[in-house]
């Protein structure tokens, strides 16, 4: 009698190696195309308006803490630095421009003090950083 070998079923096999580096380069393409915003350390919580201008990313940026606090490049600075330190980044800077981000509970005084700090050292441009105000439609 005749024996024949009993015919075995074929083994699917996935390959995980091609899977892996698609996945893999996916997530670099992303990592590479996102853009990420910086945020200051300092916790200031700016006042809300209807409408908005941005201000250039190359400007310097003077923050006011709710103590009144001047911050110039993450620092904490005193009048007569922020004025000195105000003063060489105009000199150097081809638009004049200075961005004011202070908190919406600082004593309105400390802002106009750092307007008048700005304007002394030779900005042309002064910026106030605001939050544009989310508002729902009616139907």
């Amino acid at each position: 009698m005749l024996r024949f070998q009993a015919r075995q079923t074929p083994r699917i096999a996935i390959h995980l190696t091609a899977l892996i580096d698609i996945v893999f380069l996916l997530l670099i393409y992303f990592l590479l195309t996102s853009s990420f915003v910086e945020q200051e350390g300092i916790a200031i919580s700016v006042p809300e308006v209807r409408t908005t201008g941005m201000y250039p990313e190359s400007i310097p940026v003077v923050l006011i803490d709710e103590g009144g606090q001047f911050y110039l490049e993450k620092k904490a600075v005193s009048d007569k630095e922020l004025s000195a330190r105000l003063r060489a980044f105009l000199a150097l800077s081809a638009d004049k421009s200075v961005a004011i981000k202070a908190d919406k509970r600082v004593a309105y005084e400390r802002v106009v003090q750092a307007l008048d700090i700005a304007k002394e050292n030779g900005a042309d441009v002064l910026n106030l950083a605001v939050e544009k105000k989310i508002e729902l439609q009616k139907r």
